[in-house]
């Protein structure tokens, strides 16, 4: 189980298995001839849904930024809104360079509350994201500052790349981080 410190916010989902549960308890006392229980739908969704990145079928600019800005909207939402002062958002399709072919990224500045202490978010934040199926490359904590490495896909050639930060060095103006960046867009050939 995913411990989140208190101000964390992780949305739920209520699932149809749990509408399932809570009919069998209202009709428990029930008699009658007994037939088979519906085999109940898995849920489609739950609190963890949209943290992670999915390759599409044609990967283009486009698809990557809707990707990108998708998972970044809700890697944010793992802040409690109320704790949010400022969002400093960057986003763009960056170039190709001779050595680098060209990716989307998202850099996410986050002024948060001062009571809200942004290492340990940023350690939640991590934690909930490898419950989600984002792969920890490394992280380091030192400082006053926290930074994790995630990867969406072992693949490398169709993975995010993830860093999850926090830095308490500023005690009247913590942030938290969100730098992600799509797989490489390869030009067609």
């Amino acid at each position: 189980m995913v411990r989140v410190p208190r101000r964390v916010r992780v949305r739920a989902v209520l699932g149809g298995a749990s509408i399932v549960v809570a009919a069998a308890i209202a009709l428990s006392g029930c008699t009658g001839d007994p037939a088979p229980a519906p085999t109940p739908k898995p849920a489609k969704t739950s609190a963890l849904t949209g943290l992670l990145p999915s390759y599409p079928a044609k990967f283009t600019a486009a698809s990557a930024k809707a990707e990108t800005v998708a998972a970044a909207d809700n890697i944010q939402g793992l802040v409690a809104k109320v704790d949010i002062l400022f969002v400093d958002d960057h986003a763009e399709l960056v170039p190709a360079t001779k050595s680098a072919a060209s990716y989307y990224g998202v850099l996410r500045t986050i002024n948060v509350a001062p009571a809200l202490d942004p290492l340990e978010q940023a350690e939640a934040m991590e934690r909930i994201l490898v419950a989600a199926g984002w792969t920890e490359r490394d992280s380091a904590n030192q400082k006053g500052k926290y930074l994790a490495a995630l990867t969406s896909n072992p693949t490398g050639s169709r993975a995010w790349f993830l860093l999850v930060g926090g830095d308490s060095t500023k005690p009247k103006s913590p942030v938290v981080t969100i730098q992600l960046a799509s797989p490489d867009l390869v030009a067609s050939k």
